[in-house]
C-alpha cells in the first residue's frame, strides 16, 4: 500500500485540523486531560504497568500525533522513577511494547509543530521527533527509555497493518495484546476504518483479559465489539468527548467453547443480596467500591450468624501434592484473601487474628509420604508450604510434638464473625450499602423484563439483580434448588486453655484442627455430617471432637468434657467438586436445548454463549474454606456485574462456574 501523508492546517490556537476528515486530533481546551481520560484511565493503564509481571503490550488504531503513546511513555517512565526513589523493586513491567497502525501519518515537521502545545511532554516528544521518518515506504520500530519502551509504527490501514502481526514475518504477537486504544477519526467521518474485519483481527490478537477505550459511543462500534467478544461498559468522559466506551475482551466468540462465555450486561445501579456471612460481606464491600448500590437480606437480626459465626477459624489453602486446578486456585484466592483482610486491618477496621503459621501434622504414615513428596518436588514454592521434622514442628508450635509436617507459613487464624462485621462496616462507608436484618426471604418471583420480587412474612422487595450467598437449606428458588448444592453439619468444640496447650504458637491440623488461644479459648473441631440439618449442639461431637485429637496427637491437651467452654453446630454448604459457585444462574432447560450434541461428544463446538437466568447470580457453595475463597470469588462477582477485568482465565472461571454441572450433565447423559 503507498502511504502519503495527511493533509493538515494549523487552528490559532496551534492544534491540528485534518482537511481530508474535517476533525482534530486533539482537544487543546482540555490539554492532555481527555486522552488520559479516555485511553490511560480507560485502560487502567496506571495500576497495570504498575503490576504486570512481564512485558506490556498496547497496541493502537491511529497514531496521529502520538499524543497517546507520550502520555502511556510518561506514566511508565514515572512508574519506574517512582519504584527507584523510594528504593523500592523496579516496577514489574521490564519492557513496554507499543504499536500503532497509522494510514494517514503527518510529516515529521507536522508532528513537531503538533506536539509544541504540549510543552510538559517536551522530554519525550524530542525523544520521538528526532526518530520520527521522513518517509513511509516501510514500517520502523523507535527505542525510548533506554530500550524498556518500543514504538512498533505500522504505515497500513488499521486491519491490513494488524493482520500483519501474529505471521512468520513479525513477533509471534497473536494473543499478546494487553490493551487497545481505538482512536482515529469517529466513523461517520472514517468509516472505512470502523468495519467488521478490524474487530476480528482485535478479537485474534488480544489476551484475554484485556483492555479496550475509545472515544466513540457509537451503537455499532458497541455491537461490534460485543460480537468480538468484548464485555462493554459506556463511562463519561471530558470535553467535547463527553462519554467514552470501555471494553474486557472475555473470549474468542469462536473458539468452540460457548458454554464458558460469562454474559455480557450493563452494570446496574443497584443489587439485592441474600445472606449475611463472609460471601455476602465480601461481595458487598465489592460492589459498593465498584459503585454499585447493595441492599444485604439477612434473615437473623444480626450479621454473621451461620456458617461464618465461629470464635476462632484457620486460614490456610487447600493444595495438593500437584499443581491440578483446585489447588492453583486454592493458592491464588489464599494469597489475595491475606491481602484483602490486611488491608481490612490496615484501614482500622480491627478483628483478632494472628498470622502464625499453620501445621499439618503428619500424624500417619500415609501423611508423612505426602509430606516427603511435597518436600522432594519443587511445585509449591516454599514461602507457600514446606516440610519440617518434629524438631523444627515443635519449636514453631512452641509445643513438643511428635511428629513433623508441612507448614504453611503465611497462614493463620482469624475470628470470623468479627472479620464479617468489619468487612460490611467497611462497606457502609461507602454510603452504598444498606443491610435488612430479622429479613429472611423466603420465596422469589420472578416478574417481567428481568425484574424480580423477593419476599418476606412481612413485606416485598423489588429487585433488579439478585445475588444469592446462602446455602443448600431454605433456597427461596426452585431454579437455585436444581444445582447440586448440599448441606454438610460441622460443630466445633471451644476448650478452655491449661498450662499444657497455652503457649501453642500456631495453628495445628491433623484430621481436624487445634488453633492456638483466644481470650483462654482453643477451638478444635470440626465434626462433619451429611444429611444432618439442624444446628443444636450435641455432647456426642464434642465428645467426636476430643477423641478426634486424642487420637491423632495423643496426650498433647490433656482435655476432659469438663473443660468445654461453649459449643457451636452450623451447617456448610458444599458442592461435589469442593470448588465453589460464583456467577450467572445458568438456564437448565436451555442448555439442553442448546448444548445436545455434547452428550455424543464433548468436543463438540459451540459458539453460542449460554443461556442464563436474568439477573440472577449465585456466589455459593464455600464450604469450610469461606475465609480463603471469598474476597477473590467476589471480585469475579463483580467482573461479571460490572465488566471489570476477570482475576482468572477462562477455563479457571468455569470451574468455577454454576453452569458446570449442567454442562458435564449433558456429556454424562444425566438428563431425559
Amino acid at each position: 500500500m503507498v502511504i502519503v501523508q495527511t493533509k493538515i492546517t494549523f487552528k490559532d490556537d496551534g492544534s491540528p485540523y485534518s482537511s481530508q476528515f474535517e476533525d482534530i486530533y486533539f482537544d487543546t481546551n482540555h490539554g492532555t486531560s481527555q486522552s488520559e481520560c479516555i485511553f490511560i484511565d480507560g485502560n487502567n493503564l496506571k495500576a497495570r504497568l504498575a503490576q504486570y509481571p512481564e512485558k506490556f503490550v498496547i497496541a493502537e488504531t491511529g497514531f496521529g500525533t502520538g499524543l497517546n503513546f507520550l502520555l502511556t511513555l510518561a506514566v511508565f517512565d514515572k512508574i519506574k522513577l517512582t519504584a527507584h526513589l523510594q528504593n523500592a523493586a523496579p516496577a514489574k513491567v521490564s519492557a513496554l511494547h507499543f504499536i500503532s497502525v497509522e494510514k494517514y501519518p503527518l510529516s515529521k515537521q507536522q508532528l513537531a509543530q503538533s506536539l509544541a502545545v504540549f510543552p510538559q511532554l517536551k522530554e519525550y516528544s524530542q525523544q520521538l521527533i528526532t526518530q520520527y521518518p521522513e518517509n513511509f515506504d516501510k514500517d520502523i520500530t523507535l527505542s525510548f527509555l533506554e530500550g524498556s519502551v518500543t514504538l512498533q509504527l505500522i504505515f497500513n490501514d488499521a486491519t491490513q497493518g494488524l493482520a500483519q502481526l501474529g505471521n512468520e514475518k513479525a513477533v509471534h504477537l497473536s494473543k499478546q495484546v494487553d490493551a487497545w486504544f481505538l482512536d482515529g477519526f469517529s466513523p461517520a467521518k472514517n468509516p472505512e476504518m470502523w468495519h467488521e474485519a478490524l474487530f476480528k483481527q482485535i478479537t485474534r490478537l488480544s489476551k484475554e483479559q484485556a483492555t479496550l477505550a475509545t472515544f466513540t459511543v457509537s451503537g455499532k462500534v458497541k455491537r461490534q465489539l460485543v460480537s468480538a467478544g468484548f464485555r462493554v461498559e459506556k463511562r463519561p468522559a471530558i470535553g467535547k468527548k463527553n462519554e467514552m466506551l470501555s471494553a474486557v475482551f472475555q473470549q474468542n466468540p469462536l473458539s468452540g467453547k460457548g458454554y464458558q462465555q460469562r454474559p455480557i450486561v450493563n452494570k446496574p445501579q443497584h443489587v439485592s443480596i441474600i445472606g449475611g456471612g463472609i460471601a455476602s460481606a465480601c461481595a458487598a464491600y465489592a460492589l459498593t467500591k465498584a459503585g454499585v448500590k447493595v441492599t444485604v437480606y439477612c434473615q437473623d437480626f444480626s450479621v454473621a450468624q451461620g456458617a461464618s459465626s465461629n470464635n476462632i477459624a484457620a486460614l490456610y489453602p487447600l493444595i495438593h501434592q500437584k499443581a491440578d486446578d483446585i489447588s492453583l486456585f486454592y493458592q491464588q484466592a489464599f494469597e489475595q484473601a491475606l491481602t484483602y483482610y490486611k488491608s481490612i486491618s490496615e484501614q482500622g477496621f480491627h478483628f483478632d487474628h494472628d498470622w502464625c503459621g499453620l501445621l499439618e501434622i503428619s500424624y500417619k504414615p500415609a501423611l508423612a509420604l505426602r509430606q516427603q513428596h511435597i518436600a522432594d518436588s519443587s511445585v509449591w514454592p516454599k514461602s507457600l508450604i514446606h516440610s519440617v521434622d518434629k524438631n523444627q514442628a515443635s519449636a514453631l508450635a512452641d509445643i513438643a510434638l511428635d511428629h513433623g509436617g508441612l507448614f504453611f507459613p503465611k497462614a493463620g487464624w482469624i475470628a470470623p464473625a468479627q472479620l464479617v462485621k468489619q468487612i460490611f462496616k467497611a462497606a457502609e462507608l461507602s454510603h452504598r450499602l444498606r443491610i435488612e436484618t430479622g429479613c429472611k426471604i423466603n420465596k422469589i418471583s420472578q416478574q417481567a423484563q428481568g425484574k424480580w420480587l423477593l419476599h418476606s412474612d412481612t413485606d416485598n422487595y423489588p429487585a433488579n439483580v439478585i445475588i444469592y450467598c446462602g446455602g443448600a437449606q431454605g433456597i427461596p428458588l426452585n431454579l437455585i434448588e436444581q444445582l447440586p448444592l448440599t448441606s454438610v453439619r460441622g460443630q466445633v468444640s471451644n476448650m478452655t486453655s491449661n498450662e499444657k496447650i497455652a503457649k501453642l504458637a500456631t495453628v495445628i491440623c491433623h484430621k481436624g484442627y487445634l488453633t492456638p488461644a483466644n481470650k483462654n479459648l482453643h477451638c478444635i473441631g470440626a465434626t462433619f455430617q451429611k444429611h444432618s440439618f439442624d444446628i443444636d449442639n450435641k455432647a456426642e461431637e464434642d465428645q467426636f471432637n476430643l477423641t478426634m485429637l486424642d487420637k491423632c496427637l495423643p496426650g498433647l491437651t490433656q482435655w476432659q468434657s469438663t473443660d468445654i467452654f461453649s459449643s457451636k453446630a452450623r451447617l456448610r454448604c458444599m458442592t461435589p467438586d469442593h470448588l465453589p459457585m460464583v456467577g450467572a444462574m445458568p438456564d437448565i432447560n436451555g442448555h439442553k436445548q442448546q448444548f445436545p450434541h455434547l452428550s455424543k461428544d464433548k468436543r463438540w463446538r459451540y459458539n453460542q454463549q449460554a443461556p442464563v437466568i436474568e439477573n440472577l447470580y449465585m456466589l455459593t457453595g464455600l464450604g469450610a474454606r469461606g475465609l480463603c475463597t471469598a474476597p477473590l470469588l467476589a471480585d469475579i462477582l463483580t467482573a461479571d456485574i460490572c465488566g471489570t477485568p476477570y482475576p482468572l482465565n477462562n477455563e479457571q472461571l468455569f470451574n468455577l462456574a454454576p453452569n458446570r454441572f449442567v454442562i458435564r450433565d449433558i456429556i454424562r447423559r444425566k438428563f431425559d
